[in-house]
Formats: C-alpha cells, structure tokens, sequence
C-alpha cells in the first residue's frame, strides 16, 4: 500500500499523507543524481528542485514524488542528511490527507537562491532565504531536530 500521493495545491503538486506518519518515521528518500556547482549554468538553481546536502554538493530532481514536497514556515518534515542521502522524516505526527512540507530553509546555504514565501501559515516569514537568517531559536530547534545538514551546523550561522 502507498504511504504518499501527490495532490494538485493552489501553489502546483504537493505531497499528502495516505496514512498516518509518526513523528521520526521517515517519510522518503530523495533520489536525484547527486550535483555539485559546477553542474548548474551560470550559478543558477532556480527551478531545479534541488536539495543541498554539501557545502557544493545537492540531490537534484528524480521526477519522481520527492521533487514536489513544498515548503512552509510551519513544516511536518524535514530531510535527514547523512552523508549522500537524505531522507525526509516526520518532525511531529501527521495525520492522514495532511500536506507534507519541509522548510527549505534548512538546506539552502550558498546565498544564490531566494524566494517569496506564499505558505500562509501564521508563522510565515514571507521570504525563504539561507538557513542563516533564520531566528535564532528557530534555528537551534531545527538543529535538535536533526533535520539540518552538518555541513551548515558547522559553518555556525549563528
């Protein structure tokens, strides 16, 4: 039986629950090619669905259901990276038909990629930007969480 289903969102495809995920169950596993800078034109990670995972490294599009988990300010997920695998966990239990989001946030750190925010939750930062101008709090929870990538725990963005 399917665990995930991808379901049309205001903002495009998303990824829902068909059952119940218990919060530190994994949820997926990122499957795209491992990429590093030099593999993207002019710097560019737009629209690439990417996922850094290193310093210069990320897990690029599969086509597959884990290119369409969404971002939010308030996620129920977030990628566990340990060393070229990332695999997206639940964060605090998910009931079934709930949409699973991850904040993107988490695994940005190179300062060439930001966007407007448009998850509308009331924790809304209504920029998603580098995991380094997140609140200090935020951060630090995210860090107990295991859900951000050792190579941006050690750089300290603090």
């Amino acid at each position: 039986m399917q665990s995930i289903t991808t379901q049309e969102t205001k903002h495009g495809k998303g990824v829902f629950a068909l059952r119940p995920f218990s919060k530190g169950e994994v949820i997926l596993q990122a499957k795209g090619p491992i990429l590093d800078d030099d593999d993207f034109e002019d710097g560019s990670y737009e629209d690439c669905h990417c996922l850094q995972i290193g310093e210069r490294t990320y897990i690029g599009s599969s086509g597959e259901i884990d290119d369409f988990v969404n971002h939010s300010c308030d996620p129920n997920a977030g990628y566990r990276v340990v060393g070229q695998q990332a695999d997206l966990i639940a964060i605090r239990d998910i009931q079934v038909g709930e949409e699973i989001t991850f904040d993107y946030s988490t695994s940005m750190h190179n300062d060439a990629n930001e966007m407007d925010c448009q998850c509308g939750t009331s924790q809304c930062r209504k920029r998603i930007r580098d995991f380094q101008y997140l609140p200090k709090e935020l951060k630090a929870r995210y860090i107990d969480l295991g859900i951000v990538p050792d190579f941006i725990v050690k750089m300290k963005c603090e």
